[in-house]
């Protein structure tokens, strides 16, 4: 079915899309991850009821640690032995449609733990709690969680939650409650999907850019903008400009006039050498020669947005008011080493 009213109304009826799926034709699945593993989610928006501390206190297995697929010997959040209504606490900023989670356990002194089963509570205070139940159920719902340390276990969540902060209550595990996780959903409007830097559906001559920096002054070693993409690897993997000032660019020509709702930049590194932007501005065309550059609406100014801390993190972007044009230019306004960057922009056609 879809949204799209389309002449229905006079006939006293409307539709509606599934969960899970949002845009004018039902064509945007909303199940993208919201930043547990990549990083987008720092930090600070991580909260728990208590911490396990291991090893006389060396170990400590903080709710930072609750990453999809985190690696090390201390790899994922578990609260105290003492703690008898655990939970870990999500805050996604703002108002987020949220379908799915997906957990996993870990190893702790060479046994294997794991959430057996848990709940799932939401907020947009994070004072007043609702708990996901089941149709026409008034019920807590039991999420079937993990059976080993190691495989990822996926539940959806129908109806999809609509809340800023999302709560892991752990029912039953094995040995201490290890977890490790990732939350799926989209933004509210539904457009927020990514638009193929990272996927390849942007092609290589779709992506220009002001300069290039060549390592050593060798060709093969050219950080073209066609490296910039989300996540890629290899020894070269970026977009470097060849000098560092304000006049340099890099531009994607998306073919068609787009709704551009979000940006994820990423760094990298050189030889070993850590480099990425800190913060940028914004450009966007609809003809590719006349230029205007997002406007913070509140201060009537140029817009700068905040980049990155490392060569690694994701760090992610939304556009209110979105973008609406065929072209964008990400200018960098300030960096770490050499202006460095893979990226990943998010939205849907403007048709959508």
């Amino acid at each position: 079915t879809t949204d799209a009213q389309q002449g229905d109304a006079f006939l006293g009826y409307s539709c509606h899309c599934s969960p899970g799926y949002s845009g004018a034709r039902c064509q945007h699945k909303c199940s993208g991850p919201l930043g547990m593993e990549g990083g987008i989610i720092s930090k600070g928006q991580l909260s728990s009821s208590s911490a396990l501390r291991d090893m006389f206190g060396l170990q400590r297995w903080t709710p930072n640690l609750a990453r999809l697929h985190r690696t090390g010997m201390v790899n994922a959040w578990s609260p105290s032995e003492s703690d008898r209504w655990p939970w870990i606490q999500v805050n996604l900023l703002r108002q987020m449609r949220v379908t799915g989670l997906i957990t996993q356990g870990a190893r702790r002194l060479g046994s294997s733990e794991y959430v057996k089963s848990y709940k799932i509570g939401f907020s947009d205070n994070a004072a007043n709690w609702s708990m996901m139940t089941s149709r026409g159920d008034t019920q807590d719902m039991i999420f079937h969680g993990n059976s080993d340390s190691s495989s990822p276990m996926a539940n959806a969540f129908f109806p999809p939650i609509e809340a800023q902060y999302i709560r892991v209550y752990p029912q039953v595990c094995r040995g201490h409650c290890m977890l490790r996780m990732e939350l799926m959903g989209c933004e509210l409007t539904g457009c927020s999907e990514p638009l193929g830097l990272k996927g390849g559906q942007v092609q290589d001559s779709q992506l220009t850019s002001s300069s290039v920096y060549q390592t050593l002054g060798m060709g093969f070693l050219a950080w073209t903008p066609n490296r910039a993409r989300l996540d890629h690897q290899a020894k070269v993997n970026a977009w470097t400009a060849a000098t560092n000032d304000h006049n340099q660019w890099i531009q994607v020509d998306l073919l068609v006039p787009t709704k551009i709702t979000g940006v994820v930049t990423q760094g990298a590194k050189d030889f070993g050498r850590v480099q990425f932007v800190r913060s940028y501005k914004l450009a966007y065309s609809n003809d590719g020669i006349k230029w205007t550059t997002y406007q913070d609406e509140g201060q009537h100014k140029d817009k700068v947005f905040q980049g990155n801390v490392d060569n690694d993190t994701h760090r992610k972007n939304l556009i209110q008011p979105p973008i609406y044009g065929r072209f964008l230019r990400l200018i960098p306004w300030s960096w770490s080493g050499r202006i460095t960057l893979r990226m990943e922009l998010l939205g849907c056609t403007e048709e959508d």
